[in-house]
C-alpha cells in the first residue's frame, strides 16, 4: 500500500480551517490504493502522527501523549519518529498532499521541503504557491498576463498613507498581505480609520495591502486541477452569499450560503472559466486551486488565488465524497508522473573543476 502524507494544522491563524480540510482529505483517500498518513502540525510547529488524528472530534481536546512526534530530513523520503535523542523510521512516503492554509505551508515552504526530500507533491509547486499567497505579487504577475485586478497600495511606511488618498481615495479595504479566510480585513472611510485598520492588519504580519472598496459587485469562485491526461479541469462557477457585502470568516465557514452554479450571465461564467484555466496553465499550477473574482457592471476582476482552498474546493467539482476520492486519485497520479520526469533530468556534470591544481578558495578563519 502506498503511503500518502496529508499535511494540515500549521503555525497560522488559519490552523483550525486547515484541520478540517486535512482530516476530510485524509479520510477520503482511496483505501484500495493508499494508506493515509496524517501529519498534524501544531501551533508551535511540531509534527505529529497517529490514529487519533483521523477523527475531527478528537481535536476539541487533543492530547499529544498518544501521538508520535515525527519529522522529515533533507534527501530522505522516510518519515521518522523522534524519541528523545533517537529517531526511528515510521514509513516511506509515496506522495504528499498540502492542506496547510496560510504561511509556513501554503506559501511554497512545504513544497520546497518535500522537493528536497524527494516526495512527490499532489499540490501546487513552490513558485505558484509563493506568488499566489502574496496579494501584491499576484497582481504584478497577472498584470503581465493582461488579467484585470483592483488597483492597490502597499503600506510600507508613513508616506504610503498619502498614496492611498491620491491613488485610491476613500473608502478602502485594508487586508493582511499574505493571509486568507477574510481574517484581519477592515474598511476605512478616512485617514484616521486607515491608520487603525492597518494597525489591525499588522497583527497578522508586516505586509499590508490597501484596495478601493467595491460596492454593487458579485463575488464568484471557480476552481481547477490538472488530470493525468494533461487536461485542465475547470469547475462551474459558485457565488458565495454572506450576511455582509464583504464576506467575513463566519460567512465563509459557519453561517454563509452559496449559489451553485452561480446564477450569472453565461458569457460572464464562460469568461471566468476560460480565465481560470488560462491562469492555471500559464502559472504552472498543479493540484487543486480556487480563484476568487469580483464581477461589477459586466467586468471581471480577479480578487485572489487560493493554492490550498478550503476543503480543497472539492464541492465545486462533485457533490459526493466518492467523487472527491477519484479527484485525489487523479492529482496523486499527476504528482507521481511529474516526479518521474524530474528525476530523469540530468543533475550531474563531470567538470573536473575540483581536481584542478592551483584552485583557490576562502579557508576557514
Amino acid at each position: 500500500m502506498k503511503n500518502i502524507a496529508v499535511f494540515f494544522g500549521g503555525v497560522s491563524v488559519e490552523h483550525d480551517v486547515s484541520v478540517i480540510t486535512g482530516v476530510m482529505t485524509l479520510n477520503t483517500l482511496d483505501k484500495n490504493k493508499y494508506e493515509g498518513v496524517p501529519i498534524f502540525i501544531d501551533v508551535d510547529g511540531k509534527w505529529w502522527t497517529g490514529e487519533k488524528l483521523f477523527d475531527v472530534e478528537n481535536y476539541k481536546t487533543l492530547s499529544v501523549k498518544k501521538l508520535k512526534r515525527v519529522a522529515l530530513f533533507g534527501g530522505d523520503n522516510v518519515l521518522y519518529e523522534i524519541k528523545g535523542k533517537r529517531v526511528k523510521p515510521v514509513c516511506t512516503l509515496f506522495a504528499g498532499i498540502n492542506c496547510l492554509h496560510g504561511e509556513r505551508g501554503e506559501d511554497g515552504s512545504l513544497a520546497g521541503l518535500l522537493k528536497m526530500c524527494g516526495v512527490p507533491l499532489a499540490s501546487p509547486d513552490m513558485f505558484p504557491s509563493a506568488m499566489s499567497i502574496d496579494k501584491a505579487m499576484t497582481k504584478k504577475v497577472l498584470s503581465g498576463l493582461n488579467v484585470k485586478t483592483l488597483p492597490f497600495v502597499l503600506i510600507n511606511g508613513v508616506t504610503d498613507y498619502e498614496k492611498v488618498k491620491k491613488k485610491l481615495g476613500y473608502p478602502v479595504m485594508v487586508k493582511p498581505l499574505r493571509l486568507g479566510s477574510s481574517i484581519g480585513i477592515n474598511k476605512a472611510e478616512n485617514p484616521e480609520e486607515l491608520v487603525n485598520a492597518v494597525s489591525q492588519a499588522k497583527r497578522y504580519g508586516e505586509g499590508v495591502i490597501v484596495e478601493p472598496l467595491l460596492s454593487g459587485f458579485t463575488e464568484i469562485n471557480c476552481a481547477a486541477y490538472i488530470n493525468p491526461k494533461g487536461e485542465t479541469v475547470v469547475s462551474e462557477c459558485e457565488r458565495p452569499i454572506g450576511k455582509e457585502e464583504v464576506l467575513t470568516f463566519n460567512d465563509k465557514y459557519a453561517s454563509g450560503n452559496r449559489e451553485f452554479p452561480a446564477n450569472i450571465d453565461k458569457k460572464i461564467s464562460d469568461k471566468i472559466k476560460r480565465l481560470t484555466a488560462s491562469i492555471y496553465d500559464k502559472m504552472g499550477f498543479t493540484g487543486i486551486i480556487r480563484i476568487d473574482y469580483f464581477v461589477k457592471d459586466g467586468e471581471v476582476l480577479l480578487n485572489e488565488i487560493n493554492s490550498v482552498p478550503g476543503s480543497l474546493a472539492y464541492y465545486l467539482f462533485t457533490d459526493t465524497l466518492k467523487g472527491f476520492s477519484e479527484i485525489l486519485n487523479e492529482i496523486i497520479a499527476v504528482a507521481e508522473k511529474d516526479f518521474l520526469k524530474d528525476v530523469s533530468v540530468k543533475t550531474v556534470y563531470n567538470s573536473s573543476l575540483l581536481n584542478l591544481t592551483g584552485i583557490k578558495s576562502a579557508k576557514r578563519l
